[in-house]
């Protein structure tokens, strides 16, 4: 059996049908765009029009199909690219309005964005692989939410809470902006879990959260700190008002009552205050002063407000 002699033309078309296996079988597109933001080729197969941006063609430049401040941040990066000579990189957010039908949410892509190597008179060009990073965005976003958000109450955990007081002790620092904080948990919590249960505790928990966020201002900040107890930060407010706030809290939790199954829990809770001074060596040094009112308050007869 005689060697098949290859032509030219053979072997051009051969590989040609080769590249366009290869485009077809990737899962993310490619695209070749100039300088100016003109799409110059769009390499690969159908991928591109479930995977990128919707109706996307050659010779159409990247403001014709992408949001403004979008297009804009592609065309610089394209730009840098060359000027650096180098793959460089950027992550955007794309409105599922921008988007197919196929799209129920905004998706997330990483540009990967590669100079080509033009002749001195034409304008350069890159190759921009559109990658679909949606999937671990919201995964990513999923786990940070879990390890900043209690779980039963929905609302921020201790973690998330001393990260943001740490933040507002840095401001105060520079601004002198004050702020308090309340310490506040369930009297005779154990009782409620002895009488109905632990899910007549968790029902209480519930109740308290929401009626926590009644009775303060959307900018302030709750948190479960631990079992029956949660904190509140109050930002731009001084002891005064911040004893205003605790009273209502107090006195709306006295008169809530929890319905769980056939029985209603009622509860009342006991409240420390502490507010920042120029004495405070760090934002631990105001939760404590606030945990030191709570048990004072809880020593002294509960259902009460102390300040320190």
């Amino acid at each position: 059996m005689k060697d098949i002699q290859y032509t030219d033309n053979f072997t051009s078309d051969y590989f040609k049908d080769v590249l366009t296996i290869f485009f077809d079988a990737l899962p993310d597109p490619i695209f070749v765009i100039n300088e100016n933001g003109l799409i110059l080729r769009v390499l690969g197969g159908n991928s591109h029009k479930i995977n990128c941006f919707p109706d996307i063609r050659e010779s159409q430049y990247l403001h014709d199909t992408l949001p403004k401040e979008i297009a804009d941040a592609c065309v610089h990066t394209i730009k840098k690219a060359i000027k650096d000579d180098s793959l460089t990189c950027i992550d955007y957010e794309v409105d599922k309005e921008y988007l197919s039908s196929e799209f129920f949410s905004n998706q997330f892509y990483q540009g990967r964005i590669s100079p080509l190597k033009q002749h001195e008179s034409d304008l350069r060009a890159v190759l921009w692989i559109a990658i679909n990073i949606t999937e671990k965005v919201l995964f990513t976003k999923k786990l940070n939410e879990l390890a900043t958000k209690d779980e039963l109450t929905g609302i921020k955990n201790r973690r998330y809470f001393n990260e943001v007081m740490k933040r507002t002790f840095d401001i105060f620092q520079r601004d002198k902006v004050s702020f308090c904080t309340l310490m506040l948990d369930i009297d005779f919590f154990k009782k409620v879990n002895d009488n109905y249960g632990h899910d007549g505790g968790d029902a209480l928990l519930k109740s308290l959260t929401c009626t926590l966020k009644e009775s303060l201002r959307d900018i302030d900040l709750i948190a479960r700190y631990g079992g029956e107890e949660f904190i509140a930060l109050l930002p731009n407010t001084e002891k005064s008002n911040a004893f205003i706030v605790a009273q209502r809290v107090r006195l709306a939790v006295e008169k809530s009552i929890v319905q769980h199954n056939a029985h209603k829990i009622k509860v009342t809770t006991s409240i420390g205050i502490s507010e920042i001074s120029p004495e405070d060596i760090d934002y631990e040094s105001v939760i404590k002063r606030a945990d030191v009112a709570l048990y004072e308050a809880k020593s002294t007869g509960r259902n009460k407000v102390v300040m320190r």
